[in-house]
């Protein structure tokens, strides 16, 4: 067996596994656009789950954004409104 015949059953080989590969997968490999289509779809899917992630981390960020933002308000409006501690250290009047 030469060098020539082993690359020919090394590719007979490889096609097959991959050929076996495509049709557990339930895709059927003799109809190539069908195939293409059927990746293209996967694609799309993928890249609509990324963005549904991205919003999702987006909308989270936001809610906590402004959570702390609110707290640091009323925090800053009780204090305002707070009455201003006497000099004197007496809390009752005479």
């Amino acid at each position: 067996m030469n060098a020539g015949d082993m690359e020919k059953l090394a590719k007979m080989a490889a096609k097959e596994a991959v050929s076996e590969s495509f049709v557990s997968l339930g895709m059927d490999i003799s109809n190539p656009i069908s195939v293409q289509g059927q990746f293209a779809f996967l694609r799309n899917l993928h890249y609509a789950a990324r963005h549904a992630r991205n919003v999702v981390i987006a909308g989270v960020l936001g809610a906590l954004v402004s959570g702390g933002v609110y707290a640091c308000w009323i925090g800053f409006k009780a204090s305002a409104a707070a009455p201003a501690p006497s000099a004197t250290g007496s809390s009752s009047p005479r």
